[in-house]
């Protein structure tokens, strides 16, 4: 096979083997012949040797082997030259490949080690085609680097990203002067252009000797004012939004108008257009440089895309008496596709427009100019949100009718969540959820929702039962049904058009349900209780 044979152990030494002091071997016989060299024995030659220029002479060998009356040259068999005896030896390995061409063993160890490897980046690239097709908007932290997973446990919201929450400013007058401590209208505005003093004229050398500081100050003071008498043109008619918790994520300023569109065309709705809008912005960089940033969508991915998957979103939920606060969910694959726009540039207003899909539509304005007007946290609105430090995001309920590319939150209609994309290089895309008014409660002048009929419920076995628990705001008692056990109590809740269940044992709050489908909307209310009314 052309590898060198064993000899007791030992390669056997042929012609042209090399030895330790780099002299190679000669070998006096022609009929004894391995592999195509010749085979060498105990008293043969080497060439001159390298460091001592002496021709060496094999002196040692395998007793156990001999050729033509003299003992074989093997592996290690000693030279004896000038230099310090032993330490001139033959190197000639048992085994080696001393045929014509490469050593297959290394063609083959080649060969393994390169599909190894093409195994490895065949691997690697699919790894990173995963990861790219797993990119999210936004995710927790404690995920870290390379993991997509939704959460399982509470997390506060400040493990995702940054918080804005905002509020519209009323644009109408309000019900009585004493409902609104300061409204937003009568905010303190910056003076017009006009109105600012002009420095006083100085001479060059005044200005060489104490500088141009005052017509600087006041180029800066006219600019601003100008800007600020832009923004209000941009986003006339509509209500400003006030930041009513966090941090402002953009400069410029943020506006809602509700029931038309950016342009004039369309109907304002029966609220009319000062109608309480409760919005919250979530500012998202998709991750930071060289901090796992292959597991978030990029700008230019997202400006692709009408749909973005993230591990997060948001709703409005309400409190025992109503008013608003923001909740987080985790959200898995299937539940997580976020709707993606993009913020048009509107000419005639001179302003970017988004406008939701959802009826009746509200759009959302956005210049860079600064309004000039302080909002300040008190709107001026009749339903004030309240912004938990922190956010809580919680996995959402087993039995949900969140679905992918609608608000988590099937039962408020006027909500929306989207990826907004201003094209503007600095900033972010933006994660906008917008709330109208407080959802499920009627506004003035509406019914509540009357109860169903016991064969529209969706939960089998259910029976009425008598009347017991008042109604809140008075006008009766609730609506009462005991399931087949007698163990949980339904009762109908007007205000939100859904059932509310209880434990029959104690009165302890469970969940609100869905009375078409006896799925969960809304879980347990921490302290509800009706055991008086048992």
């Amino acid at each position: 096979m052309g590898n060198r044979s064993n000899c007791y152990g030992r390669g056997t030494a042929l012609e042209g083997d090399k030895t330790t002091t780099g002299a190679e071997c000669i070998a006096s016989i022609s009929n004894d012949i391995e592999h195509g060299r010749r085979v060498v024995r105990v008293g043969d030659k080497t060439t001159p040797c390298p460091k001592c220029s002496e021709v060496g002479e094999i002196i040692s060998g395998e007793p156990r082997d001999s050729n033509m009356g003299k003992i074989a040259a093997v592996d290690g068999s000693i030279v004896r030259c000038g230099c310090l005896c032993g330490s001139n030896r033959i190197i000639a390995p048992a085994g080696q490949w001393i045929g014509r061409g490469p050593d297959p063993s290394i063609a083959a160890c080649e060969k393994l080690a390169a599909e190894c490897k093409a195994i490895v980046e065949a691997e690697k690239i699919k790894l990173a085609e995963e990861r790219d097709l797993n990119r999210v908007f936004a995710k927790s932290f404690l995920r870290g680097e390379g993991c997509n997973d939704s959460g399982k446990e509470p997390e506060p919201h400040s493990n995702f990203a940054e918080m804005s929450f905002y509020q519209a400013a009323i644009t109408q007058k309000p019900v009585s002067e004493t409902d609104v401590p300061q409204h937003a209208q009568t905010a303190k505005k910056k003076k017009p252009a006009e109105d600012i003093a002009q420095p006083k004229k100085r001479s060059a050398l005044y200005k060489w000797w104490n500088g141009n500081h005052q017509e600087i100050e006041y180029r800066r003071a006219t600019s601003a004012a100008a800007n600020a008498n832009n923004a209000p043109m941009s986003i006339e008619g509509a209500s400003v939004l006030g930041l009513v918790g966090g941090n402002a994520i953009t400069s410029g300023t943020w506006a809602v108008k509700l029931g038309e569109m950016a342009n004039g065309l369309g109907r304002i709705a029966a609220s009319g257009p000062g109608a309480p809008i409760a919005v919250v912005v979530v500012g998202m960089m998709p991750g930071r440089l060289n901090d796992g940033e292959q597991d978030f969508i990029d700008r230019m991915r997202l400006e692709q895309m009408n749909e973005a998957p993230s591990r997060v979103r948001y709703t409005w939920e309400q409190d025992g008496t109503g008013n608003l606060f923001p909740r987080g969910w985790h959200t898995p694959p299937g539940k997580d596709m976020v709707r993606v726009r993009k913020m048009g540039w509107d000419n005639s207003l001179e302003a970017y427009t988004f406008a939701i899909d959802e009826d009746p539509h509200i759009t959302i304005f956005w210049t860079a100019d600064n309004s000039g007007v302080s909002v300040h946290s008190n709107t001026g609105n009749q339903n004030p949100i309240k912004i938990p430090n922190p956010v809580i995001v919680d996995p959402l309920p087993y039995k949900t009718n969140i679905e992918a590319t609608t608000s988590p939150a099937p039962k408020d209609k006027g909500f929306a969540d989207y990826i907004l994309i201003l094209p503007i290089s600095n900033i972010p895309p933006i994660y906008i959820y917008i709330s109208q008014g407080r959802s499920g409660i009627p506004d003035k002048d509406h019914d509540y929702h009357p109860a169903p009929e016991t064969n529209e419920i969706g939960i089998s076995g259910l029976r009425q039962a008598k009347k017991k628990t008042p109604k809140q705001g008075g006008g009766g008692l609730r609506e009462r049904w005991v399931d087949a056990k007698g163990r949980r109590i339904y009762e109908w809740d007007s205000q939100h058009g859904e059932l509310e269940e209880y434990r029959a044992s104690d009165g302890e709050h469970l969940e609100f349900v869905d009375y078409k489908t006896g799925e969960q909307l809304k879980p347990a209310v921490k302290g509800r209780n009706i055991k008086r009314y048992l």
